[in-house]
């Protein structure tokens, strides 16, 4: 395949207007008075950022790569806080543009500034913003403060009220699950189960491919930290499993070598299915000991155990697995057994708390005796025609997120007012100055006259800590680019029709 290659002040400037494009769009959509996109694909009406930004391409090569790298924050802000993303591409674009005018650019000097230096100054700018940021935080101490900032997020005061009443209900760690429903109604269900800071093992396994996930119901599962080399070790046990009806099983494992993925998708494909998940990475004995309390079954260690030791009785059982690249939810039976199995698990990590000298240890078991004591609670997303339930369904995936951060690190002025008073403290000097300013400006400039944004509209410290943070590690490196590469796209069959007979 033929590449393009651009060096100097024109490549940069062309993978810059590839990203204005990708941010000109997605930035119209900020604030209450933002533009919805209809989109092509699953058919759908949605102002989310991220979403958007992962449909807009370019036929101009370099001009794609500007809009790829730039939407490398909205992806990164989502993976981390699920919420922020239109605010993480505005920043990067404000903070590009800032960047560029202290670089050289070609014969003229605007600025002279060397690459190595902006991008210092910039990861130097973000950290005293950030301090202040968090300075600001006012923590939530009421279920009716939870529920304005659910309603910043979703605009709709129904939903608002599920989304913050049951956050509120299951404290700071729980956590909440915006799923699509049949029904007319939106509603709220309780869930019994663990979120690991792991995903699926292998993208090829994923089913659900506009969500990027791993998803499935009823199946069993085998809870192990051996590296997973290939399936030999587990044939008997997956024998007697199928010998009962059992046909999908889930292996959570340290690690699978492509051996032991391609022995899973072989065996998928021919109708047994088994589902890779890799084990959780923080704290992976004991949380994989709560994923064993929550789903019954055994946990193999690698220190007293083979895996071809597994029998029947070892083997858990799943009501619901939802796995992503780093992230997976797995819901076991709220029976009475499973309900015995936590109280005894609550109780030993109680007592780890107590024996803890660690803070940061403490955190993190604070956090497990949340979730198993606490679980889930799933927002059903209910409307009357599939278009209006995708649309409601995008403003929970952003509320549920914007709540759970709300509740851990506090939330300051929103709709860009807490970064405009951080930008009037900063000297005139400063790169992100003007950036800062680039939310508020945006929502106000799609605002009727005479709009004020009222003091209960409230953001989350957590999720523009985040969008600041990736916007400024995109946008400083991006600017600071001089050569761009990219595939030259196919010719349409046409275009190569043509070619053909001219060669003739």
């Amino acid at each position: 395949m033929n590449k393009i290659v651009q060096v100097g002040v024109e490549a940069r400037n062309n993978l810059i207007k590839g990203a204005n494009y990708l941010a000109d769009a997605v930035k119209s959509t900020l604030g209450p008075y933002g533009a919805n996109a209809a989109m092509e694909k699953g058919n759908r009406i949605t102002n989310d950022g991220v979403t958007i930004a992962r449909e807009i391409w370019l036929k101009d090569e370099i001009e794609n790569r500007g809009i790829c790298i730039l939407r490398e924050a909205a992806i990164k802000t989502n993976d981390e806080a699920g919420d922020g993303t239109t605010t993480a591409i505005t920043l990067a674009q404000a903070i590009l543009k800032e960047a560029v005018n202290r670089l050289p650019s070609g014969k003229n000097i605007i600025g002279g500034a060397t690459p190595a230096e902006i991008i210092r100054t910039i990861e130097k700018e973000r950290k005293e913003v950030t301090e202040k940021l968090q300075a600001m935080a006012v923590k939530i101490d009421s279920k009716e403060q939870l529920i304005e900032s659910a309603l910043v997020s979703v605009e709709n005061k129904e939903l608002a009220d599920l989304i913050g009443t049951a956050q509120w209900e299951l404290g700071e760690n729980g956590m909440l699950i915006a799923e699509e429903s049949a029904e007319r109604e939106c509603s709220v269900e309780k869930v019994y189960g663990v979120r690991i800071d792991n995903g699926f093992g292998t993208s090829v396994a994923i089913n659900n491919v506009e969500k990027q996930a791993l998803e499935v119901n009823e199946v069993r599962t085998i809870l192990t930290n051996h590296t997973v080399t290939n399936l030999n070790p587990l044939v008997s046990i997956l024998e007697q499993l199928q010998k009962i009806g059992v046909n999908k099983v889930a292996i959570i494992a340290r690690a699978f070598t492509e051996q032991a993925i391609r022995d899973c998708m072989e065996n998928t494909k021919r109708g047994y299915n088994i589902f890779p998940i890799n084990a959780p990475y923080t704290d992976q004995n004991e949380v994989m000991k709560d994923l064993a309390v929550v789903l019954g079954g055994t946990y193999i260690n690698t220190e007293t155990r083979e895996l071809d030791s597994l029998q029947l009785s070892d083997v858990g059982y799943a009501e619901r697995i939802v796995a992503k690249r780093y992230s997976a939810v797995l819901t076991g039976k709220n029976d009475e057994k499973a309900k015995e199995r936590v109280e005894k698990r609550t109780t030993e990590i109680n007592q780890a708390i107590k024996g803890s000298m660690s803070d940061f240890e403490k955190r993190q078991l604070r956090e497990r005796l949340a979730q198993l004591s606490s679980g889930f609670a799933i927002v059903k997303v209910g409307a009357t025609s599939e278009v209006e339930r995708k649309y409601k369904k995008d403003k929970c995936d952003d509320a549920v997120n914007a709540v759970r951060a709300a509740l851990q690190e506090g939330v300051v002025k929103g709709a860009g007012v807490a970064f405009k008073e951080i930008s009037e403290s900063l000297p005139d000097t400063y790169i992100l100055k003007k950036p800062l300013l680039a939310i508020y400006e945006q929502i106000m400039s799609t605002a009727p006259s005479g709009f004020m944004i009222e003091d209960w509209v409230r953001d989350p410290v957590k999720v523009l800590r985040i969008a600041l943070e990736k916007a400024c590690s995109v946008s400083g490196t991006f600017a600071t680019t001089l050569i761009a590469i990219a595939s030259e796209n196919p010719k349409p069959k046409y275009m190569q029709e043509v070619d053909k007979q001219d060669e003739e």
